[in-house]
């Protein structure tokens, strides 16, 4: 199962530079507005320690980790869901992401108020809810001659519609709402922007990326401080060179490492593996997923004809050296259908054919 993240945000914000950060390719990067002229799109693998412990104690020739798919389009201005400028041509790409990567500018001139950033970060917000409305507002068109005709759902899809249409209108994101289950499964049919996830990013320069002074941000949802170029230039080093060049300006860890975990933490998925064969894989999946559903993941005939699945944790198997010697101390067990997936379990699924 895939996963994927849209990256959002004003003309020259730097999301084209936080792409080639995150996937390592080469974007149309220019100081001007709309540079980004088709949507950029990736997918990028994860790197994975657990799973390259796991290929080494099996000797699989072939190790295939989870990965994720970036998408970065034009950026919002001020009437975009009116048609203004590139953006909003664009949306329809992000209706289908798992969240929202929201890039704010915070070097040369862009450094100016706290209000300002506040206003730049309301103005990608707001449109985002006009597209928004513009949807449901398609979406009661259709639901209003239903309910003239007597289809039973149409008032509790209008009721729900009308209470959508009323937060956005006061400027408010829909992951700010709660709802009952059955209103989540029409909320996912409409892909609304405002229901996603957000992490906001944050896109420093060299001078002031150390500077404790922008570690305020006027929003609860999670920031994680970047700069883009630093980031982008770290992309294009061969693997040995990324440790000095981290260390040379005093970093632990590459920030868009940070980033991905902070996506993968926000939208509660775990990982799990298979080992079969000489191939080695990683699965993501959402948290509390059941033991046939992950088979379906892996093939629709192995969740078809499940039996059950023999589990053991990653590191159970690696220090062990294998499933066989795990089995022999009793350190795996053989779990049914509806076995809830843990982050880090090795499945061995057993299925009809």
């Amino acid at each position: 199962m895939g996963w994927s993240c849209g990256i959002v945000g004003l003309p020259n914000a730097g999301k084209s530079t936080l792409f080639k950060a995150l996937t390592a390719l080469d974007v149309t990067i220019e100081n001007y507005p709309f540079s980004t002229i088709d949507p950029n799109k990736a997918f990028v693998p994860l790197p994975d320690q657990r799973l390259s412990a796991l290929a080494e104690i099996s000797r699989s020739e072939k190790i295939t980790p989870a990965a994720i798919e970036i998408i970065d389009v034009a950026g919002l201005v001020e009437g975009a869901s009116r048609g203004e400028g590139l953006g909003n041509q664009f949306l329809g790409h992000l209706r289908s992401v798992d969240l929202l990567i929201h890039v704010l500018a915070g070097f040369s001139s862009s450094l100016e108020r706290v209000d300002d950033l506040e206003a730049r970060t309301e103005a990608v917000n707001l449109e985002l809810c006009f597209a928004d409305l513009d949807v449901l507002a398609r979406r009661r068109q259709k639901v209003e001659p239903k309910l003239r005709s007597g289809e039973k759902t149409a008032q509790f899809e209008l009721d729900l519609l009308l209470r959508l249409e009323e937060h956005l209108n006061q400027g408010l994101p829909l992951r700010a709402m709660t709802f009952a289950p059955e209103e989540k499964v029409l909320l996912n049919q409409l892909s609304l922007l405002t229901h996603k996830e957000v992490i906001y990013v944050y896109n420093l320069s060299e001078d002031n990326y150390m500077d404790s002074a922008f570690s305020s941000f006027p929003s609860k949802d999670i920031v994680v401080l970047i700069c883009g170029r630093l980031e982008a230039e770290l992309a294009d080093l061969p693997q040995p060179e990324r440790e000095p060049f981290l260390e040379a300006y005093g970093l632990k860890e590459s920030q868009t490492d940070r980033l991905l975990q902070e996506c993968y933490n926000r939208l509660n998925l775990v990982t799990f593996y298979t080992v079969k064969g000489t191939e080695a894989k990683a699965w993501v999946v959402p948290a509390g997923i059941r033991a046939v559903e992950a088979a379906g993941k892996v093939h629709s005939d192995i969740e078809s004809g499940f039996i059950n699945a023999e589990v053991a944790s990653w590191d159970c198997l690696v220090n062990e050296g294998g499933l066989a010697r795990a089995r022999a101390k009793g350190l795996s067990h053989i779990e049914g259908r509806d076995y809830r997936a843990q982050d880090g379990d090795v499945f061995y699924f057993r299925f009809r054919n």
